[in-house]
């Protein structure tokens, strides 16, 4: 390779770095979560979220806690604002919210966690299809990005976790699993500013990213020793450009409205 090449490359490289580093912006590159209020505190209130279970199992729990209640996790309750089932539950069903204690065999281990919970038991071997919520104004660690939450399963069944924002009608989270014979404790992690917005590919960095691949493309085309393959390269950054296109006419407010 030529030195003409090497310093067209390293060009390159470097350009797609500094147009990275400033097409994100600081406080989301950091991690960070904002603060309106502009005091030094460590716990910010979030907008009402609704917790939902869709459940063919007996009984499930999320919790919002450690192992042992001190949060520890970057998440906890607030305030409970309300709770109750959607559809399928019975008369002797279950629904418990709070800080509590829960006992669980697991692989012939008795284990104990405490914790802030979101719990419904629709007694045993009961599997009829149920749906439940509750909704919680939770805190949320700002010096932390993501926090974790515990899924408590039954050995039978199918259950799918919902977070959503209650003020801005998003869902920001969900998982579903469905039970292994035994009683298991899964943990997941969360962006925790996912509790405040909804995470989105903006028009604009669907751009920058795109200029960012046409400039390689076009870069390091030189690199590419024969002629046939310069034009396939040339071809593909026209081809990034219409797709762009496209996606921008399509997330455009006329076509929204269209």
């Amino acid at each position: 390779m030529k030195s003409t090449e090497i310093l067209r490359t390293v060009f390159a490289i470097a350009s797609c770095i500094l147009l990275v580093m400033t097409s994100v912006p600081f406080n989301l590159a950091a991690g960070e979560l904002e603060n309106p209020s502009g005091t030094a505190t460590r716990w910010r209130e979030t907008p009402p979220i609704r917790v939902i279970m869709k459940s063919t199992a007996d009984w499930g729990r999320i919790m919002f806690d450690d192992e042992l209640g001190n949060n520890t996790n970057g998440i906890r309750f607030k305030y409970i604002l309300s709770q109750g089932w959607f559809k399928g539950n019975g008369s002797d069903d279950e629904i418990s919210v709070g800080k509590g204690t829960w006992y669980d065999v697991l692989y012939n281990v008795t284990v104990k966690k405490t914790g802030d919970i979101v719990a419904f038991n629709k007694q045993r071997n009961d599997f009829n299809y149920t749906e439940m919520y509750a909704d919680i104004v939770f805190e949320i660690d700002v010096s932390m990005i993501s926090g974790y939450v515990w899924l408590m399963l039954a050995g039978q069944g199918t259950t799918v976790f919902q977070l959503i924002n209650s003020e801005q009608q998003y869902t920001f989270w969900q998982e579903a699993l469905s039970g292994t014979g035994h009683t298991r404790h899964v943990r997941r992690y969360i962006m925790l500013d996912s509790f405040f917005r909804a995470w989105e590919v903006s028009p604009t960095s669907v751009v920058v990213l795109t200029l960012i691949a046409i400039l390689m493309m076009v870069l390091l085309s030189p690199v590419v020793p024969k002629k046939g393959r310069r034009f396939c390269v040339l071809k593909k950054a026209v081809s990034l450009l219409v797709q762009t296109r496209e996606y921008l006419r399509s997330t455009s407010p006329r076509s929204a409205l269209s």
